[in-house]
């Protein structure tokens, strides 16, 4: 795959882990709180029991600026929640339907285009953006020169753009494929984090030692993974963990009702539990694979 899909697939990677999806049942989802409306946070809370169409509603909250700041990377974390909770085929068919002539819009074609080899077009789109007064200019023409093979100037652009307050380019720089040996700056993305939920979902999988073994904070990744999941920002792989983290581990502040839908979103309301004394949490993933197995049997599969 070329580096500037590559960049947009890892940046949503890194927010919400590879595509685990299934349909979820809707006789679970009805479970889930009535709201009176579809204002942004009773979206939420629907979205947090695994309710695709909340999260490609909620998609559009962070495109337009409905309810929250316009957010491109808040946009593409809640489209690959809907794509992980099977209310879309692939996340290209929700990013081809943006407005045209809009920001977000004229980020995804100048990318595409790029791709296409219609690079004048590619970098005609990138000057408008910029003209507009849209960092992520900067952005897609650093993702551009990365494709070029210039690492140090297409950093220095995507660099400029984070200066600047994009944070699909301050995303970009977290990943580890263009740190050239360097660790993320963990009191950035802390902060970050207050404004930007998905960022939750980073410092998560960072304290469980998805890279780098050294990081892990077991009791850290609960906590950022409890923050991502009151912002709907949670996976199903989040949900696995905690769940074997509460049984096995430490019991953490959820009622029965959070481990229900805990359980729906992790797509394991089947798995009967082990004594604690006997679990280990972090051979869960290992219980996990053994449900999904039985589960492929019964759940359709995109």
């Amino acid at each position: 795959m070329k580096k500037s899909l590559f960049v947009l697939v890892v940046v949503v990677n890194t927010l919400v882990g590879c595509t685990d999806q299934h349909f979820v049942d809707d006789t679970l989802i009805s479970k889930a709180p009535l709201v009176a409306d579809n204002g942004f946070y009773n979206l939420i809370e629907q979205a947090r029991w695994g309710d695709g169409q909340a999260f490609l509603k909620l998609a559009d909250c962070y495109r337009d600026g409905n309810g929250v700041d316009k957010d491109f990377v808040g946009m593409l974390s809640m489209v690959a929640q809907a794509d992980e909770f099977g209310s879309i085929r692939q996340m290209g068919d929700y990013l081809k339907g943006l407005p045209e002539g809009s920001d977000f819009r004229m980020i995804f074609d100048s990318i595409e285009k790029f791709e296409n080899k219609q690079v004048e077009e590619a970098k005609s789109i990138s000057e408008q953006l910029l003209v507009r007064g849209s960092s992520d200019g900067y952005t897609v023409q650093g993702i551009m020169a990365i494709e070029c093979k210039d690492t140090l100037e297409g950093l220095r652009l995507i660099e400029q753009a984070a200066s600047e307050g994009s944070t699909f380019a301050t995303l970009i720089l977290c990943i580890p494929e263009l740190q050239r040996g360097k660790k993320p700056d963990i009191e950035k993305l802390k902060s970050m984090s207050e404004k930007m939920p998905y960022v939750n979902m980073i410092l998560a999988k960072m304290y469980i030692g998805e890279d780098d073994e050294s990081m892990r904070d077991d009791r850290l990744a609960a906590h950022y993974y409890l923050k991502a999941d009151e912002n709907a920002c949670l996976s199903k792989q989040g949900a696995r963990w905690l769940l074997g983290y509460h049984n096995c581990v430490t019991k953490l502040p959820l009622s029965e009702r959070d481990i229900q839908r805990l359980q729906i979103l992790a797509e394991e309301t089947y798995v009967k539990r082990a004594p604690q004394h006997d679990c280990k949490y972090d051979e869960y993933d290992d219980v996990v694979e053994v449900v999904d197995s039985v589960v492929a049997d019964t759940v359709m599969y995109n």
